[in-house]
C-alpha cells in the first residue's frame, strides 16, 4: 500500500459494465483474505429520504449552488462539513435535452472551488465545464452548462473539481445528482415505474462531528450512507418492479453491491442507456460510476443491501428494503432497450497509449508526468474518432474518467469485449490495460482525463486535452 500527500491507497474492483470480464481477474489479483465486516450492523433507519429536487421549466433550470462550510444533518447526527445548500448531498437538478443549466455558484469556503458537470456533453469553455478555472473565496460565477437536443437520458451528478482539493470538497459531501430525462423513461416496462433515488457516500466524522480529512480516513472507520442516511428502509409491495438509480459519489471508495434474495437487472451504466437488459447479482461501483436497474420484489420480508468486502472495503449494510402490503403481479421485465452507436466498426483517426503510474516518492503520474495546467499533453482534432489504450502500471485498480466526450470500451487486456453501451468512467485492472473509443464531437477546447480515486487525482494522476477545430 503507498501513502502520499492526499493520495490515500485504494485496491477495489470496479464497473457493473465490464463485470463480468473483471471478475475472474479480480480473483486472482487478491492475494489477501477480504476485510472484517464491521463490528455490528446499524439497525434499519427511517424510510429512505431523497435530496430536494429542482425541475427545468420551458427548456432551463436555473438554480444557486452555495458552498459552504458548516453544520448539517447528516446520518441522524449534527456534523460540521463542506457541501451545497448545507444539504448533504446536494439537491436533485431535473432537466431534458436540449435544455439549459445555469447555476449561480456561491463560494463561501475558505478555498478555492469549481463545479464540474460529471458525463455532460457540453461546451468546456469560459463558464461553462471549465474546472481550469478556480473560484476563490467570496466570489460568486454565473455559469451555463448547455445540452444537445440527443443528450443521452440518465443518471449524472456534479461535483467541485478545484485541483488539489477535489478529494477534500467532495469527502466532506460536496456532490450531487443530476437526472436527464429522455427516451429510456417511455419504453415499456419501465415507463410509470416508482422511481428510488440512491447516491453513495463514503466518509468519516470524528467524535465533535467534524469531518476527518481523506487522508487520514480508514475504509473501516468510514460511514457509507445512502442520501445521507444510515441504512434507510426501502419500501416496496410483492411482486411491485421499482426503478433504482444507483450513484457512487464518493471521492475514493469502491462499491459491491448485492441485494439480498434479488438480482439487479441494470438498463443502464453512467447516464447511458444499454441495448439490453443486463441481469446481475452483484452490481460493482468505482468512485463516481452510476448504474440503472430494476428491482422486482419476491416475496413479503426485509432484504439487505449490501456492499462487500473486497481488497481493503469492508462489508456494511447500505439500506434494508422491507416488501411487505398487497401483493402486486409481477410484471415482464423489458429484454431490449435503445441501440446506441458502435464505435469499434468505425474507422480511427488516430491510436494513444496512456499509462497511469506510481513512481518512487511516491509520484502520482500520467506518462511519467504530474498534472500541468499550462501543458497540453493530448492534442486532437474536433471530429475525430480515437482510440486510447489505457495502461495501468500499478498493482491496484484505477477509475480513468474523460470529460466531455463518453467512450466505448472495445477491448481489456487486449482482449476484444463487447460493450452494452457507452460510458464515462471505467476501472482500469492492476497491472493491465483498457482500450477504448471516443468521438471528439460538437465542442472544441481544453479539458481533462483523470484517475477519479480523487486523492490520486488531486497529486497528479491527471492529464489535458486540448480539442482544436
Amino acid at each position: 500500500m503507498i501513502w502520499a500527500g492526499r493520495a490515500r491507497p485504494r485496491l477495489a474492483i470496479g464497473t457493473l459494465v465490464i463485470a463480468t470480464a473483471l471478475l475472474a481477474l479480480a480473483a486472482a489479483c487478491q492475494a489477501a483474505p477480504p476485510a472484517p465486516t464491521a463490528s455490528q450492523d446499524p439497525p434499519p433507519g427511517p424510510d429512505l429520504v431523497e435530496p430536494a429536487v429542482q425541475t427545468s421549466t420551458d427548456g432551463l433550470l436555473q438554480t444557486t449552488l452555495t458552498a459552504a462550510l458548516g453544520p448539517v444533518q447528516v446520518g441522524g447526527r449534527q456534523v460540521t462539513t463542506t457541501t451545497y445548500n448545507s444539504s448533504f448531498p446536494g439537491p436533485t437538478l431535473r432537466v431534458r435535452p436540449g435544455d439549459e443549466l445555469r447555476v449561480r455558484l456561491v463560494n463561501q469556503l475558505d478555498g478555492m472551488t469549481n463545479l464540474h458537470t460529471h458525463g455532460f456533453h457540453t461546451s468546456p469553455l469560459g463558464f461553462g465545464d471549465n474546472v481550469l478555472h478556480h473560484l476563490m473565496p467570496g466570489q460568486t460565477w454565473e455559469l451555463e452548462f448547455g445540452t444537445l437536443d440527443d443528450h443521452p437520458p440518465g443518471l449524472y451528478w456534479y461535483h467541485p473539481h478545484a485541483h488539489g482539493d477535489s478529494d477534500e470538497q467532495v469527502s466532506g459531501g460536496m456532490a450531487g445528482a443530476i437526472i436527464n430525462q429522455g427516451a429510456i423513461d417511455e419504453l415499456p416496462g419501465i415507463a410509470g415505474l416508482t422511481e428510488r433515488l440512491l447516491l453513495i457516500q463514503a466518509t468519516q466524522f470524528a467524535a465533535d462531528g467534524t469531518a476527518v480529512p481523506p487522508l487520514d480516513q480508514q475504509p473501516d472507520a468510514e460511514t457509507r450512507y445512502i442520501n445521507g442516511q444510515v441504512n434507510p428502509t426501502i419500501r416496496i409491495r410483492p411482486g411491485e418492479t421499482q426503478r433504482w438509480r444507483i450513484g457512487n459519489i464518493s471521492s475514493d471508495d469502491w462499491v459491491d453491491l448485492q441485494l439480498d434474495g434479488h438480482q439487479l437487472h441494470q438498463i443502464a451504466a453512467d447516464a447511458n442507456p444499454m441495448d439490453r437488459v443486463v441481469a446481475q447479482d452483484n452490481v460493482l461501483l468505482g468512485p463516481a460510476e452510476r448504474a440503472e436497474v430494476l428491482v422486482q420484489a419476491g416475496a413479503a420480508g426485509s432484504y439487505e443491501l449490501r456492499t462487500m468486502p473486497f481488497q481493503g472495503e469492508p462489508e456494511a449494510v447500505l439500506a434494508t428494503m422491507v416488501v411487505e402490503g398487497e401483493p402486486m403481479n409481477p410484471q415482464p421485465l423489458p429484454t431490449t432497450l435503445l441501440p446506441f452507436e458502435d464505435l469499434s466498426v468505425l474507422p480511427i483517426d488516430r491510436e494513444r497509449q496512456i499509462t497511469f503510474q506510481i513512481l518512487d516518492g511516491p509520484e502520482f503520474v500520467i506518462d511519467g508526468q504530474e498534472f500541468d495546467p499550462t501543458r497540453v499533453d493530448q492534442l486532437v482534432q474536433l471530429g475525430g474518432t480515437e482510440e486510447w489504450t489505457i495502461n495501468n502500471a500499478t498493482s491496484s485498480w484505477h477509475p480513468f474518467h474523460i470529460h466531455i466526450n463518453d467512450f466505448q470500451v472495445v477491448a481489456i487486456n487486449g482482449q476484444p469485449y463487447e460493450a452494452r453501451g457507452h460510458q464515462d468512467t471505467v476501472p482500469i485492472p492492476p497491472n493491465g490495460s483498457v482500450t477504448m473509443r471516443t468521438r471528439f464531437l460538437d465542442f472544441p477546447g481544453a479539458f481533462v482525463y483523470h484517475c477519479h480515486i480523487l486523492g490520486h487525482e488531486d497529486a497528479g494522476m491527471m492529464g489535458l486535452i486540448e480539442v482544436q477545430e
